[in-house]
């Protein structure tokens, strides 16, 4: 029988159904396993009931399960899925996911993550995957990302470019799952279509193409089927947060509103039912950014079409510097431990670990190393637009508009010329922390490499406040180099295709062009270099070969491969 725990046990340790110790205020197998331990001030497990409300909903949950149907049935390999189905809920866990699933809940759902920093959907993932049968719709969806992941790791670089049957298996298990009313209402459920998203998301950017939102929006559906009231609120309430991150850096990336849904969950009685973090925080002003970028865009197409152009771009200028005072004042309020730690190349790590100007910065873990890149691409991204803003108005004297009515401060030229060249500096300073010395495709072996190096708070022994706060992180030495080397290229993976992106975009030879010298060439290698590290596809186009110089194909392959990786990215969690 299984030991759900003693009643007066831990809310995780009751989910993952494993006896607790009842330790206050944090069980040690949450502490061991580093899980967030949800206390113990909750409803028994065995009184969970779940209410079925989906008479309001099931519409739109009914419609993602027909595309989810559909979108499989158009694969050649339905006939041979539908018998692989069949064995699979009939039958334990085949081999490769046994070995598959331990590995990317260890590191990729696991380490370096806790719920100061969480966005909600792989925090909650763990202690769900532990309460369902093996043959459930969020085993089997783990099993298909797992397997892709480990496969990558093994050497296959195609292990997303074609859907493996574990993929399909998790579709098919999924689609009865959403036509059950009480299984469609389940954490569980929301839980495996988002992590058949994330391997959507993981095959788009392999594949080089636009990453499909059917899961998402499924998963955005399926929400409204939960029980804010049932003990599965509070998963809702970070999952809402997660679905949040993902719809508010998609607009910012798409230059498009934010949707209705989205606004439909900042500030509501879901999202704060659980505490505010830096990061549910700077979404909410992310928001404010993407509306802004949107409102712009669609404004500068009507530039001199309308007689209060003055008017309008005042307030949209007064906007800007409303939210960025606000960007400003969230880095104010971080944690003292989240600030970087500024290590010198030669000095404090080793010099084999390529540096921008012989410095590295280092963070507590990945997450909150790339919560301050997607601080710096929105900090960015305004002075961008401020700044192009500048060059439309030197074009308009015609309309006889008065600089100081529109702008108000004769400095912001320089003010946006030195966010941009910080902003772009800071985010270099963080690339040796993701990536250390790493130079080859990424392999199982990285992990005991001694040769491979890593900066490190570890090495550092000057007993500075700062550094004893990284050093009482609870994380050991090797759970931070282990998820550093698995997460690290991923994560960096965002901020670099972003820069590169930038600079080839509107206004954005201007942008290169307050760079220090060699500084977008160097930041080109290292995007580089992170292909390299995952595999990504090394030749995909061929019309850069016809460059006249390596310089050019290099710069031309970069920005291609950049663009075209955002794509797949679209709904991915960063800047």
């Amino acid at each position: 029988m299984v030991n759900r725990g003693r009643s007066g046990g831990c809310v995780t340790c009751k989910q993952r159904r494993v006896k607790c110790d009842e330790t206050k205020p944090e069980c040690r197998t949450c502490q061991r396993l580093k899980l967030g331990c949800g206390g113990y001030n909750i409803l028994k497990y065995p009184k969970i009931k779940f209410k079925d409300q989906n008479h309001k909903f099931c519409n739109n949950a009914h419609q993602y399960a027909v595309e989810a149907a559909t979108t499989l049935s158009r694969s050649s390999e339905c006939d041979v899925q539908d018998r692989e189905v069949a064995r699979a809920l009939t039958s334990r866990r085949l081999s490769e996911p046994d070995t598959a699933v331990p590995f990317f809940l260890n590191h990729y759902a696991s380490l370096g993550r806790d719920m100061g920093s969480t966005r909600g959907f792989f925090e909650m993932l763990i202690p769900a995957y532990f309460s369902q049968r093996e043959e459930s719709a969020l085993s089997l969806s783990v099993s298909a990302l797992a397997s892709g992941i480990l496969s990558m790791w093994r050497g296959d670089g195609s292990s997303f470019r074609s859907p493996r049957k574990s993929y399909f298996r998790a579709i098919k298990r999924l689609r009865i799952a959403t036509q059950d009313p009480i299984e469609r209402g389940k954490p569980a459920t929301v839980l495996a279509v988002l992590a058949l998203q994330t391997y959507e998301n993981a095959s788009a950017v392999y594949d080089l193409r636009w990453a499909s939102s059917m899961h998402h929006n499924g998963a955005a559906s399926l929400l409204f089927s939960m029980d804010s009231d049932s003990i599965d609120g509070s998963v809702r309430a970070y999952l809402r947060k997660f679905m949040l991150h993902t719809e508010v850096s998609t607009a910012i990336r798409q230059k498009q509103p934010l949707k209705d849904i989205a606004y439909s969950w900042i500030g509501s009685k879901d999202t704060t039912a659980v505490p505010e973090n830096p990061s549910s925080a700077l979404d909410a002003i992310g928001a404010s950014v993407a509306e802004l970028q949107a409102s712009y865009t669609q404004f500068m197409t009507k530039v001199g079409s309308t007689t209060s152009f003055e008017r309008v771009l005042s307030e949209w200028m007064a906007k800007a510097r409303r939210v960025s005072a606000e960007l400003l004042a969230w880095a104010e309020k971080v944690p003292d431990h989240w600030r970087p730690l500024r290590l010198i190349s030669g000095r404090d790590i080793d010099s084999s670990i390529p540096t921008y100007q012989s410095v590295c910065e280092l963070y507590p873990s990945c997450q909150i190393a790339s919560i301050w890149n997607l601080w710096r691409s929105q900090r960015l991204l305004l002075a961008k637009i401020t700044l192009a803003s500048l060059n439309t108005f030197s074009d308009l004297s015609r309309f006889g508009f008065a600089y100081e009515k529109c702008f108000g401060d004769p400095t912001d030229p320089a003010n946006c010329k030195q966010i941009i060249q910080e902003m772009i500096d800071s985010v270099c300073y963080s690339i040796p922390f993701y990536l250390g010395n790493r130079t080859t495709r990424s392999s199982l072996t990285d992990f005991t490499d001694t040769t491979v190096l890593l900066p490190s708070q570890y090495s550092v022994g000057d007993g500075t406040r700062l550094v004893r706060e990284y050093l009482n992180t609870g994380r050991s030495r090797d759970d931070h180099r282990r998820h550093i080397i698995a997460q690290g290229p991923w994560r960096v993976m965002h901020p670099l295709s972003g820069l590169l992106t930038l600079f080839s975009e509107d206004c954005g030879e201007v942008i290169a062009s307050f760079l220090r010298p060699g500084q977008r060439e160097w930041i080109r290698d290292q995007f580089l270099r992170v292909a390299t590290l995952l595999h990504l596809p090394s030749d995909p186009i061929n019309d850069v070969k016809r460059s006249e110089s390596p310089i050019e194909l290099a710069n031309a392959k970069a920005e291609y491969l950049a663009r075209e990786i955002r794509k797949g990215a679209i709904l991915m969690s960063g800047p």
